[in-house]
């Protein structure tokens, strides 16, 4: 090694200097390639598909707008780009994860029109084609309908009322929390005529509200109507009928029809024989039936009630029961 003064030459130490650049960057490139699959490809480049069947529901303060996107594709998008032109040019309002389908646009003008598309990013940043564009023009809007009704037969539920409104179709919306409602509807296509089915779990209550929906393309939905509450707890079973009693020497037997409610839970059975003491509760069923097993050697009256969830109906009621000896 050549010195001078005990000092490495210049041109030895620049020489030195670019050798450990080089071997740094080759470290270092080793370090970054660590873990990585390989190079990325040019598939990585390419455009992402577009959404498709871009549509949208206008309510009085709330335009809902949503997409479709393949699920096995989500992996390779980071989300999507809403945009919305009323007056110049498509401006971005918003951006959605790669997961959404849904986004409920609340800051516009009601006497206004807007058209909106939306597009997809893919993991890169690159942005695909335009999907449909879609127009919510200012219209009026139809109106609720009233007087919600529900009747239960075992686990379904189905829902009746009445239209102030023709040529209307409805949107079903459907919570288990009192007053909070998703921006989507129950039913999958808007519904036509004036009921509709859905199942039903008599372990918890459950809140309804309809709208009104006119459009074919855009849909124009109007306020909501009155919320229905369907709370199991509150089911109050009707009275049995043609309760009749039957005394042997060793028994009365006790028959009565169901009555028509499919969610009741079983029948409670009373005896008076002391009117002091009036009727006691004797014993339960689950059929419409029920044997009375004390010798009927005194005049008695019954009473059958229907159970339900939590509450018990009025009584059915048989008076002056008493066993005749056949002469």
């Amino acid at each position: 090694m050549q010195t001078v003064g005990g000092k490495i030459s210049g041109r030895r130490y620049r020489f030195l200097l670019n050798a450990a650049c080089c071997l740094l960057f080759v470290f270092y490139c080793l370090l970054s390639a660590c873990g990585q699959k390989g190079a990325p490809t040019l598939k990585a480049y390419e455009k992402p598909q577009p959404p498709s069947r871009l549509t949208a529901v206008c309510r009085p303060s709330a335009i809902i707008l949503t997409w479709g996107f393949p699920k096995d594709k989500e992996s390779t998008i980071k989300g999507f780009d809403l945009l919305r032109v009323s007056d110049g040019d498509f401006e971005k309002i918003a951006f959605l994860v790669n997961k959404k389908r849904i986004y409920t646009d609340t800051d516009f003008n009601p006497a206004s029109a807007y058209k909106y598309k939306i597009i997809s990013r893919n993991l890169r940043g690159i942005t695909g084609p335009d999907s449909n564009i879609v127009e919510v023009k200012p219209k009026t809007l139809p109106g609720p309908p009233v007087d919600l009704s529900f009747s239960i037969e075992w686990n379904t539920l189905t829902l009746t009322w009445k239209s102030l409104e023709e040529g209307v179709s409805y949107n079903i919306y459907k919570t288990d929390k009192k007053g909070m409602y998703p921006d989507a509807p129950l039913n999958k296509q808007p519904v036509k005529g004036s009921s509709f089915r859905d199942s039903f779990d008599m372990n918890k209550p459950v809140y309804y509200t309809i709208r009104s929906i006119t459009g074919d393309g855009v849909k124009y939905e109007g306020p909501a109507s009155a919320e229905l509450s369907v709370n199991p707890l509150e089911f109050t079973p009707s009275q049995p009928e043609n309760l009749r009693a039957t005394a042997t020497a060793d028994a009365v037997y006790l028959t009565w029809k169901e009555p028509a409610e499919t969610w009741i839970t079983g029948y409670r059975v009373y005896r008076e024989i002391n009117k002091k003491k009036g009727f006691v509760l004797i014993g339960g069923s689950q059929i419409p039936a029920f044997t009375d097993k004390e010798k009927p050697s005194s005049k008695r009256s019954y009473r059958v009630t229907a159970v339900g969830p939590a509450k018990e109906g009025p009584p059915a009621e048989v008076r002056n029961v008493v066993y005749i000896k056949p002469r």
